[in-house]
């Protein structure tokens, strides 16, 4: 999967690349400003994300570019908790969405951008799961269960919520109920 923005980086450029030539040939030199200024743009938009699942390998490799930055790493199989759906509210109260690999350490998203259209993304994740043989609508797995408790001794019982909400498609009050069922064992077994 890859993600990016650097087709905005390219319309910035030529951009820049067209008002540099209209003040050499009309010779306007107080449009180099604006040439210098679409030209900063262009580079510091300029990302792209690419994410490999690896199946000979049994690994995710993941690769962030941005124009002062590289990142990158390899999480095995083993390792994924699945594909969850993270959403972030605007400026505008609209919601945005993105695809994130929850791992037995730490989420990795699949993008730093949000996009809208929750439908595709759904679809992008079901996709994912089933290429990957992940389906997780079944019954918990035993390390999503210490994964619950572990968020829930931390005192985050939001993320724990959204962990079974995301990982095995339920509505919130069933995410609810679920976690409030592993709290109070967890309560007895004190």
């Amino acid at each position: 999967m890859v993600d990016g923005s650097i087709w905005l980086s390219v319309f910035l450029l030529c951009a820049a690349a067209f008002m540099g030539f209209m003040a050499v040939t009309h010779n306007t030199p107080s449009w180099w400003f604006s040439v210098g200024l679409l030209s900063l743009f262009a580079f510091i938009a300029w990302r792209r994300e690419t994410v490999t699942f690896d199946i000979p390998s049994q690994q995710v490799k993941w690769v962030r570019r941005r124009a002062f930055n590289l990142a990158g790493g390899t999480v095995p199989f083993r390792e994924m908790r699945g594909i969850t759906l993270e959403s972030m509210t605007d400026n505008h109260g609209a919601l945005n969405f993105r695809l994130t690999i929850p791992t037995t350490d730490k989420p990795i998203p699949m993008s730093d951008g949000y996009g809208g259209g929750q439908a595709h993304y759904e679809s992008l994740r079901k996709q994912i799961l089933e290429f990957l043989k992940m389906d997780k609508t079944a019954s918990p797995d035993p390390d999503d269960g210490a994964s619950i408790r572990a968020l829930l001794q931390q005192g985050r019982k939001v993320d724990a919520v959204e962990f079974v909400r995301s990982n095995y498609q339920l509505d919130l009050a069933e995410a609810v109920d679920r976690v409030n069922e592993i709290s109070e064992k967890m309560k007895a077994a004190q």
